[in-house]
């Protein structure tokens, strides 16, 4: 699925560098395949659960009217924030992934 300008088509080889490309994933399928070849999960959560837990906040308070704007675009519910999702995957011994500290998901895969 392709993205530009509030539009959607599924031609990602039309204009070309212009627009967002996108694929539904099913996370938990990723997950268990992972998990069976030896690697674990970190966490999964939303896209704005991620940003927000790595600062994005923050950095938008530092930031000019217009970038601030465009990453609200990043964190908000009917947005991209709530339909886009994030997961981490390790292999070897996990560690604390500031991105999933609040709000992971991990249980619902």
């Amino acid at each position: 699925m392709c993205h530009r300008a509030h539009q959607s088509d599924s031609d990602p080889l039309a204009e070309v560098g212009l627009k967002d490309i996108t694929a539904h994933v099913n996370f938990t399928g990723i997950a268990l395949a992972a998990q069976e070849a030896g690697w674990g999960v970190l966490g999964y959560c939303t896209q704005a659960r991620f940003l927000m837990n790595c600062g994005l906040v923050s950095r938008m308070e530092q930031s000019a009217l217009a970038a601030r704007v465009q990453a609200q675009r990043l964190i908000m519910e009917h947005e991209m924030g709530e339909l886009f999702k994030v997961i981490g995957l390790y292999k070897g011994e996990p560690w604390d992934a500031i991105g999933f500290a609040v709000g992971d998901r991990t249980h619902t895969l």
